[in-house]
């Protein structure tokens, strides 16, 4: 699916980091987005340069693990990073 311009594939990824990835687990309790936002730009700005499923994967994994500092859902994140290759596509 092909988005409009980069506000409305902003949203898209901003709604779907907090309720699909989620990897702090904080959906459940809030709408609040917190530390997430500051992901969503560089989310965006790969998807919008059509890097590979692999390397969005190497980015998610990043943050998760190290950023956040979190053991990890690897499923879950290469999860994610399929749903994010098709945006654009």
């Amino acid at each position: 699916m092909s988005y409009g311009n980069s506000m409305e594939l902003y949203e898209v990824v901003r709604k779907a980091v907090h309720h699909q990835w989620d990897p702090i687990g904080v959906a459940v309790f809030s709408e609040e987005m917190g530390e997430y936002d500051s992901y969503i730009p560089a989310i965006v700005k790969l998807v919008e340069n059509g890097i590979s499923r692999d390397q969005l994967f190497e980015f998610l994994w990043t943050m998760e693990t190290e950023s956040m500092g979190l053991e990890g859902d690897r499923l879950s994140t290469e999860k994610f990073s399929d749903w994010l290759f098709q945006l654009d596509k």
